[in-house]
């Protein structure tokens, strides 16, 4: 539309035959092109790479146009001719050129606002042939180098161009992994960009001249800082910290590195700060694959995630074949030892062969050093001893729990919740004699040292059957142990014995088949290096209840016997202590009675006696009449009289002098008695 307008001013200014007609034409084409130069600059900002216009042409024209104005104006008139003399021109050249100079210093002057980077873009001259979109020189696009924050700089208005973009920050629990926009192409096989010195990314011409590769970069940037990075040229995503609880372990596996040769179940050990560099890892030669190294919990860990793959407990669901059990630290507890089984490793001479000892792996924590020293595959005769607590690769070792404390084997019928016990394959003992079926419960007490626990679990294997280790419960090593060693050794004895003996000879031969039967148990279990301690067996009884009544019967009357005799000892007992209770209280009473004539005299204690009987005797309450004779009979002095001659032929020897009968009549007194006798006189028993 301008150039139609421009192109009719100019026919119709030149229908005018005066002078200076064509000055207004043109002084509309130079604002014209001045507003194209405006537009062009703003579509050239939106546009970017995709600018392919070339302002040579306005700015041609534009010098043209102003050409000719000055010619119109020339020819204007002397007015006009002065102000075009040469030295006004050149005066107005000088004022102009200044101010072109000021403006264009003024807009070249660029200063980066805090936090920020400036991105330049040249937006004039020739293309690099192999940079052609981001530059590591002077040339057409963007350039690789940025302006720093709070920093001046100038740049040539209408060559150049500044963007400001924030800086970036990569948060605390974060890493920023970097995706380069141009660069080398990287080989095929290989999954992320080679490390590049390049000031962590914040140095793009360096990365560029350097070789940098395009796409994921194995380097990575730190959690917590602050880069001055040319977003033009490098994305930079966060991702999650590599976080491993405490207590459980990281099992590593390289996305990206040489390949495994056959047969290789691990990559050789590379040193790379936990995998938190991965340029080492690839330059000294790290293989694809799992690792023989873990990390250790408790600790954040910056790795690339595009280059390894980590399993935790807490992503472990995502990895197959792995549990949380298997990212477990593995403890050892007290009364076991913990037998190792190496997954990889230099192949035995035989199966039976247990792995020697290798020296500085650390209880098999260091496994590059284990197979560097030439340790071997399979059990191994080193032990873990109780109590250990360790992080082991689960990829590289098994550990079987063998106990060491003392065991107690019971041979009798087990429920459904006894199946994992150690003793689960031991029913009750079953005997043949004579066409009877005799059975017996049985207790064994052993203990497994832990020297001896490889070569029991190298010759009665697990039921693992995974490529996976780690800590396992598994109890079949020890039962198959039981059950095929110790369960044989006891069966054999009994059917050996039991073939050649009766039922009675049996059951008799108890205490010798006891004591023989540890015997054999010690010995066997001796060439296991397994220690014996006691033999426990019980009470034989038979399947068939009328056998059981038969051999009962026996015991039965020998009880019987021995209760009996128990209870005839104990009346003859019973006999002997009524003896010596007599005894002693006659002894008792005859002391009394001579210590009462000592004190009192023989008469006196005669006396005393029988007015002690008298008193028992009866009185009548009411006396009717009668015959008085049988009265008196009634009365104390009759049975007084009876006594006196009671006590004389008791005591032959009396004290009272003469035959005559002593009597009490009513003229008697105390005087008339004896005042002494004779103690001699009174036997021993009296009373």
């Amino acid at each position: 539309m301008n150039l139609v307008v421009f192109v009719i001013g100019f026919f119709v200014a030149a229908s005018f035959k005066v002078p200076g007609r064509f000055a207004p034409v043109f002084i509309f084409g130079i604002v014209v092109l001045v507003l194209r130069a405006v537009r062009q600059q703003r579509l050239r900002k939106e546009q970017g790479e995709n600018w392919k216009n070339n302002g040579c042409v306005e700015a041609g024209l534009l010098m043209s146009l102003i050409t000719l104005t000055g010619q119109e104006l020339w020819e204007l008139g002397p007015f006009f001719r002065s102000l075009l003399s040469p030295q006004i021109i050149s005066l107005v050249v000088l004022v102009v050129v200044l101010l072109i100079a000021a403006l264009i210093a003024w807009r070249g002057y660029r200063t980066v606002p805090a936090d920020h980077v400036g991105i330049v873009r040249r937006v004039q001259g020739s293309s690099h042939p192999e940079f052609r979109h981001i530059t590591p020189h002077n040339t057409r696009g963007i350039l690789a180098r940025t302006l720093l924050p709070d920093r001046s700089s100038w740049l040539m208005p209408m060559l150049y161009e500044v963007e400001f973009v924030p800086r970036t920050r990569v948060a605390e629990d974060k890493i920023g992994l970097v995706t380069a926009k141009a660069g080398k192409m990287r080989p095929t096989d290989r999954s992320v960009a080679l490390s590049v010195e390049c000031d962590n990314f914040q140095d793009g011409q360096a990365f560029l001249l350097n070789g940098g590769e395009q796409g994921k970069q194995v380097d990575t940037l730190a959690h917590g800082q602050t880069y001055d990075i040319n977003t033009k040229l490098f994305k930079v995503k966060q991702v999650d910290r590599v976080y491993v609880p405490p207590g459980t372990i990281g099992l590593v596996n390289a996305k990206a590195g040489e390949i495994r040769p056959p047969g290789s179940l691990f990559g050789p050990h590379v040193e790379c700060e936990n995998f938190q560099n991965g340029g080492r890892f690839l330059a000294g030669g790290g293989e694809q694959g799992r690792q023989l190294a873990i990390l250790q919990g408790g600790t954040y860990y910056n790795i690339n995630p595009a280059l390894f793959d980590v399993a935790t407990v807490n992503n472990v669901r995502k990895k197959g074949g792995l549990t949380p059990q298997h990212l477990q630290e593995i403890s050892i507890p007290i009364g076991y030892t913990g037998v190792v089984i190496t997954l990889d490793g230099a192949e035995p001479e035989s199966s039976d062969q247990l792995g020697p000892r290798v020296p500085g792996h650390q209880g098999f924590q260091l496994p590059w050093v284990f197979l560097q020293n030439g340790g071997h595959r399979g059990v191994q005769e080193e032990t873990l001893r109780e109590g250990t607590v360790c992080a082991l690769n689960p990829y590289f070792v098994r550990v079987v729990l063998i106990p060491t404390r003392l065991l107690i084997l019971e041979w009798n019928d087990k429920t459904k919740a006894e199946s994992r016990n150690y003793d689960a394959h031991l029913g009750r003992i079953a005997v043949t004699v004579q066409g009877h079926r005799l059975l017996v419960e049985m207790s064994q007490t052993l203990q497994i040292p832990p020297e001896s626990a490889p070569i029991l679990v190298s010759k009665n294997g697990g039921s693992q059957t995974t490529g996976l280790g780690g800590l396992d419960l598994d109890p079949l090593p020890v039962q198959r142990f039981v059950e095929r060693v110790l369960g044989a050794i006891v069966a054999s004895y009994f059917n050996e014995i039991a073939a050649a003996a009766t039922v009675k000879e049996f059951l008799e031969a108890y205490a010798e088949t006891r004591t023989d039967l540890a015997s054999q148990v010690r010995n066997a279990l001796q060439a296991w290096g397994v220690e014996v301690r006691n033999t426990t067996l019980g009470e034989f009884r038979a399947e068939d209840p009328m056998l059981n009544e038969i051999l009962k019967r026996p015991a039965h009357e020998q009880m019987r016997s021995e209760l009996l005799d128990l209870e005839l000892a104990n009346a003859e007992r019973e006999d002997a202590i009524d003896v010596v209770r007599v005894q002693a209280e006659s002894r008792r009473m005859a002391l009394d009675l001579k210590a009462r004539i000592d004190v009192l005299g023989l008469n006196n204690v005669m006396v005393l006696e029988m007015l002690a009987e008298i008193t028992k005797a009866p009185v009548p309450q009411f006396v009717g009449g009668g015959d008085l004779s049988a009265y008196l009979e009634t009365q104390p002095i009759a049975r007084l009289e009876e006594l006196l001659d009671k006590m004389r032929s008791l005591h032959g020897e009396a004290a009272i002098a003469g035959d005559a009968r002593p009597s009490l009549t009513k003229g008697d007194t105390q005087a008339d008695l004896p005042a002494q006798a004779d103690v001699r006189d009174v036997p021993e028993d009296a009373g």
